[in-house]
């Protein structure tokens, strides 16, 4: 499915080694700042910043203009998501690499010069992206290593036998940390590997200009809200080769506004959504063992959702999908059951688990099972010991 050249978007080659650095940002003033100043503290100079405010209505265009930098660009819009802000910044950036960054994380100073320099060495990579840590406040590291926690698909997918080893980060960056030095950095394709799902967080990722002109935008009118990231990189991939830095380029802000939508309810219908609209056009077709797993992780995942949320009736047939696509899932046969339970009792069931928490005696926690609902106690253990933070 390999595309031509648009003329009309991103055209030209772009600045030769200008970074166009894109924040999207809504109603965050008070973290913007930092976002900004690390990415002016780059040891790679020759960059520009393009800030979409998306309709904030607090004092993120005051934060802003406190940076007396020739070289941010500030555009206020009307709300219009995430995906909007981006492709109204893809139209103004003219460098030869276009960088995304969210506007409350933070970049190192060394990640982009690292990352011009694997393009350097590798002209056939048309992307590059990174590992991130997590942090809450003070830039105090909580988690080193997040980027294989945060994507599933890591699971499934092992980097380091997909793609070529072509050296360490000591080999094109002379600015990141001693202890970093011998992280490895990795090239090949991986755009049938991405079909199991998204392996790339967009603030890790560096794109050359003509890569994305053969990719595209973001499309949110294929993933209707949801997965924009992941069908905007499983173009990107499907064009050709893209490099890895296996180490933690960005630090990653957990906070009550950065609740990924991951674990929403639309984010995992546009993640089938991107399934459906991939799978048919793949060549060769992925193997029918790898698409009914994946399409039952893809049904099991809303099923889930909407049994989180509390839409039972909503949940039920996506669960029963994914079973009849992969019978071998005890965890989403638990999760059948309790969508088949009447409204109310899914309540007595959490009332039976900390009933039984506080018992030891068999004798009782066989009565207490039978004396709520038949069977109640078996499908809650089902239920709780395989995902205990959706029967809390």
């Amino acid at each position: 499915m390999q595309l031509r050249p648009s003329t009309s978007f991103l055209p030209g080659p772009g600045i030769p080694g200008l970074v166009s650095v894109i924040i999207p940002t809504w109603n965050r003033a008070d973290i913007i700042g930092e976002t900004i100043a690390s990415v002016l503290a780059q040891t790679y100079r020759d960059l520009e910043v393009v800030i979409v405010d998306d309709g904030s209505v607090d004092a993120t265009r005051e934060v802003v203009a406190s940076y007396p930098d020739a070289r941010i660009q500030y555009v206020h819009q009307e709300n219009g998501g995430l995906s909007s802000a981006r492709n109204a910044a893809l139209d103004r950036v003219r460098g030869e690499f276009i960088a995304f960054l969210d506007s409350d994380d933070i970049w190192h100073p060394w990640k982009l010069a690292a990352q011009v320099e694997l393009f350097r060495r590798h002209p056939e990579v048309g992307m590059s992206w990174t590992d991130m840590s997590t942090f809450a406040r003070d830039q105090q590291v909580i988690v080193e290593r997040y980027l294989r926690s945060y994507y599933g698909a890591y699971s499934d997918v092992n980097i380091e036998q997909v793609c070529t080893r072509a050296g360490t980060l000591a080999d094109i960056s002379t600015d990141a940390p001693a202890e970093l030095s011998g992280c490895p950095y990795y090239t090949g394709n991986i755009f049938r590997e991405m079909l199991a799902g998204n392996l790339v967080h967009p603030p890790t990722a560096v794109m050359r200009r003509e890569r994305l002109r053969l990719a595209g935008g973001f499309q949110p009118e294929v993933t209707l809200g949801g997965a924009d990231d992941y069908h905007f990189f499983l173009r990107v991939t499907e064009q050709g080769p893209v490099g890895f830095i296996d180490a933690p380029a960005i630090l990653y802000r957990v906070h009550d506004g950065s609740i990924t939508r991951m674990n929403t309810i639309e984010e995992a219908r546009g993640d089938l959504r991107v399934l459906m609209h991939w799978l048919p056009k793949v060549w060769p077709p992925m193997s029918e063992s790898f698409t009914r797993a994946r399409l039952a992780g893809a049904h099991g995942w809303i099923g889930a959702s909407e049994l989180y949320a509390g839409n039972h009736r909503s949940a039920t047939p996506h669960l029963w999908q994914s079973l009849r696509l992969k019978l071998s899932q005890p965890f989403i046969a638990a999760l059948l059951l309790v969508s088949l339970l009447p409204s109310g009792a899914v309540p007595r069931i959490r009332a039976a688990k900390h009933a039984v928490l506080r018992m030891a005696k068999p004798a009782t926690v066989l009565r207490l099972a039978t004396a709520t609902l038949p069977g109640s106690y078996t499908i809650y253990r089902l239920y709780a010991i395989l995902q205990p933070e959706l029967a809390e």
